[in-house]
């Protein structure tokens, strides 16, 4: 059996260096001023959208829990619940219409003013008394749940109030209007 000869071996790189370019690492080939600027272009990029992150945190936290509370006007905390109170009425009585849901909510809420600004100094007038901070949230809860009955009832009897008054006007004649 003949002997077989060795595999050749690969001839050296005709261009001296290129051998030791192809070996470098690649933090080496990032170094140059390409790289530098893409660097400098994701700091800044970075820099600025934590800027903006932390300023809209801030304004978030200042808006939640350092809003500067509005003195109440009313010389106690009962004058001031009654305020309230007769708000909500003066909202309830008000919000009823056949125009539709927005300007019903926008009648409610109009209403509210201004007594519903000194809600905050209300609350601060009533601090310490557990039966007036009882009475403060049962108020809060009928004003919300006015708030809602005057959107279900706008938006589920406004239609058929307008087609009522169109029956009442074109057969029965004009109703004064509420």
């Amino acid at each position: 059996m003949p002997a077989k000869a060795p595999a050749p071996i690969a001839p050296a790189s005709a261009s001296p260096g290129t051998d030791a370019r192809a070996r470098r690492p690649a933090t080496a080939r990032r170094r140059g001023p390409r790289a530098l600027g893409r660097r400098i272009a994701q700091v800044a990029y970075y820099s600025v959208a934590a800027l903006i992150i932390v300023a809209c945190t801030l304004q978030i936290i200042r808006q939640v829990f350092f809003l500067p509370v509005i003195p109440s006007p009313y010389g106690s905390c009962q004058e001031g619940l009654l305020a309230l109170v007769r708000a909500v009425d003066r909202a309830r009585d008000a919000a009823p219409g056949t125009d539709g849901e927005d300007a019903a909510l926008a009648r409610f809420r109009s209403k509210l003013a201004p007594e519903w600004t000194y809600r905050d100094g209300v609350a601060v007038s009533c601090r310490g008394s557990a039966e007036d901070e009882r009475a403060l949230d049962a108020i809060e809860r009928l004003r919300y749940a006015e708030e809602h009955a005057a959107r279900r009832e706008a938006g589920d009897l406004a239609p058929l109030r307008r087609r009522v008054r169109a029956i009442v006007d074109g057969q029965l004649g004009p109703v004064s209007p509420r």
